[in-house]
């Protein structure tokens, strides 16, 4: 019997390995591999970034890095946000009140550091794990839509990026106040402020509240830490191979200048979403840029009006009603699944062999 050589055997279970495993980029059906979902493996080892930046470096179904460098579920055993944020102003003896003098000095401009809340590295199985089946299916959609280029950005349609996105783009601009805080950012597609009162106050009461791009938020100081609390929250998508999440999310943040940096940490609540409450932690530096101040941005200085808006043949402004083609609809809670399902039947995009 000829004898087999250790490179031929290595190179028969690769194959085998390859046949056997279903993966993202081989599978006819991703609604057929919920057993999958959660296995790096189906993913081909890639990061959420990985996935969603495959189009763009033409590596489609390669093998991504395998970096899964966060813990996404929540250190703490707090059950709800509200649970949570008044467990910390009572150890905080109801806040510290500040005057004017006595508060922080966060002046200046403060860039983001890395965070898995930006999609890098964390494994998509990672991001697939923390969901609830229903969210994890949508999940998978999102980021087999990602490799193909299917991408949906709220941005490409002048819409909000919502709460998730808005919690570490920068820049950022911290004003502070003794009874009112003001975070604003820049982002070259749109200007985000968040008001978050330090008053003592609560929130708005039950029947005035309604979701909102940012939530309401109140705050209180633990000494020089700002410790928030947001609710009403309208359900999004933090797109680029994250999560989606409803009008149910509610979040708890605290913040503090430690040396020359600004370090904080979210903690992001949605049982309908989440398997868990998830925990990203955050880092801003001041930007050291002479002259370089925020502006007012919005969608609009790149991609144009909205879509439902346009000049019609007679020269006249005119707007697309439900029906038209290219009717864009406001009241869509997840307007991105449309366009995720618009490549999936009978699609003849290349797959990985």
């Amino acid at each position: 019997m000829k004898p087999v050589s250790i490179a031929t055997l290595l190179c028969g279970s690769a194959i085998a390995t390859a046949v056997a495993g279903q993966t993202l980029f081989t599978t006819e059906d991703y609604r057929q591999d919920t057993e999958h979902w959660t296995d790096p493996a189906y993913y081909n080892h890639n990061t959420a970034r990985e996935l969603t930046d495959m189009q763009v470096e033409a590596r489609y179904g390669e093998r991504g890095s395998a970096e899964d460098a966060y813990t996404l579920t929540s250190p703490y055993l707090y059950t709800s946000s509200e649970q949570h944020y008044q467990a910390w102003l009572a150890q905080a003896d109801g806040g510290t009140r500040h005057s004017l003098e006595s508060l922080p000095d966060w002046d200046g401009l403060w860039g983001a550091g890395r965070t898995w809340l930006n999609s890098s590295g964390v494994q998509a199985s990672t991001v697939a794990a923390a969901l609830t089946p229903q969210f994890r299916e949508y999940y998978v959609q999102q980021v087999k839509a990602d490799t193909e280029g299917r991408h949906w950005w709220a941005t490409s349609y002048c819409l909000p990026d919502g709460f998730v996105r808005g919690i570490w783009r920068s820049p950022k601009e911290f004003v502070l106040r003794p009874n009112k805080v003001w975070i604003i950012s820049s982002m070259f597609t749109e200007t985000q402020v968040r008001w978050l009162t330090t008053d003592g106050g609560g929130h708005t009461p039950q029947a005035l509240q309604y979701p909102k791009w940012q939530g309401e938020s109140i705050a209180f100081w633990d000494g020089d830490a700002l410790v928030v609390h947001s609710n009403q929250i309208r359900g999004w998508n933090a797109s680029h191979s994250l999560f989606e999440w409803t009008d149910q999310l509610t979040a708890v943040e605290r913040y503090e200048l430690v040396d020359d940096r600004i370090v904080g940490e979210v903690t992001l609540y949605d049982p309908v979403a989440f398997v868990r409450p998830l925990h990203a932690k955050l880092e801003f530096t001041r930007v050291d840029i002479p002259g370089f101040s925020l502006s007012y941005d919005t969608c609009t200085d790149t991609n144009g009006p909205s879509s439902n808006i346009y000049v019609n043949a007679e020269g006249k402004i005119d707007e697309r009603v439900p029906g038209d083609p290219g009717y864009w609809d406001a009241t869509d809670p997840r307007p991105w699944a449309a366009q995720y399902a618009l490549g999936e039947p009978g699609s003849t995009r290349p797959r990985a062999q």
